[in-house]
């Protein structure tokens, strides 16, 4: 399996709300400081998209955005109208989005608001990516994506079921939530896919799923992680000089390859504590250390805390 579909498999989506935005111009507002994933997808005319500390960015239909950690920014009919706070909209005292307590997974809302002239329509995600399944890969993306119709084909006929169903408020039918909550992450996939696939990093680690001599590697150690690993092994893996490759690693990704497996080994370690029961000598020995006390150090070193106390923490 490719790394990019390893990690976006891995990605555990808790929650999803689906909107739709019936705006009419002028209208503009804003998102401060939003903790959760959000993004827009515009479904008829035209908008403009502000990033905190960025210029403004024009939006037509067919094209979205994302933040996939959450974050601030203003969205409006034109870069010049007045910005309100995002509880105008909601129609609502809250002035933050408080979370998903009182939606279930795949909810639906609808909301119109603005001056009354001409309209413009968007479909809005709000998401929570559980903390632990936000692989280095997803932490790697920029804080906002923006992606054109013409970039990500097939996105457009899944946000157009998804679209469809969510109309279909006065027809609900047992199993709508669950229908709905799996095509929007079918959606939100398909969007960090094609951002990732036709982006052209020059480094990071979404350079390196990309480039020719890495991916092999990278590929290797994920699916072999507790194999006894040397910078050797992996120049051999790559078809490169032991110094060729090293330096490469180290050009592209800012690591050492051994440092990158210790890291890569530590996120396998959260998870094999946090879902299964295994204690951490058999956890250790899977992950390729010679002992637990030499993988006690590492989780020590790299989390400020045991692993047997990071699993009681979490439970």
């Amino acid at each position: 399996m490719d790394l990019l579909s390893e990690t976006l498999l891995s990605l555990k989506i808790k929650n999803m709300l689906i909107g739709t935005y019936h705006l009419s111009a002028p209208w503009g507002f804003s998102s401060l400081g939003f903790d959760y994933g959000f993004s827009f997808n515009v479904i008829e005319n035209s908008c403009w998209i502000t990033p905190e500390g960025e210029e403004p960015i024009e939006l037509h239909s067919g094209d979205s955005f994302i933040f996939p950690r959450g974050g601030s920014m203003s969205l409006s009919s034109d870069h010049q109208v007045e910005i309100h706070p995002v509880a105008d909209v909601w129609n609502s005292e809250e002035k933050h989005f408080e979370g998903f307590d009182q939606h279930p997974p795949g909810a639906y809302y609808e909301t119109h608001w603005g001056g009354g002239g001409e309209k413009t329509r968007l479909l809005s995600l709000v998401f929570e990516i559980e903390e632990q399944s936000r692989s280095s890969l997803f932490n790697a993306l920029p804080q906002f994506l923006v992606l054109r119709k013409h970039e990500c084909q097939e996105f457009h006929l899944i946000r157009s079921a998804l679209y469809a169903i969510a109309q279909e408020k006065t027809n609900m039918q047992p199993g709508e939530y669950a229908i709905r909550n799996h095509i929007s992450e079918a959606l939100l996939v398909s969007q960090l896919r094609a951002h990732v696939a036709q982006t052209p990093y020059s480094s990071g680690l979404l350079a390196a799923i990309k480039d020719p001599y890495l991916q092999p590697v990278l590929i290797a150690l994920h699916k072999t992680p507790q194999k006894k690993w040397s910078v050797e092994l992996m120049a051999k893996e790559a078809r490169l000089s032991r110094t060729a490759f090293a330096n490469r690693f180290n050009r592209v990704l800012d690591n050492t390859p051994m440092n990158y497996l210790h890291q890569h080994r530590m996120e396998l370690a959260l998870t094999k504590l946090k879902e299964t029961q295994a204690n951490v000598e058999t956890i250790a020995l899977e992950l390729g250390y010679a002992n637990s006390q030499h993988f006690r150090k590492h989780f020590l070193r790299t989390y400020n805390k045991s692993p047997s106390a990071y699993r009681n923490s979490y439970s």
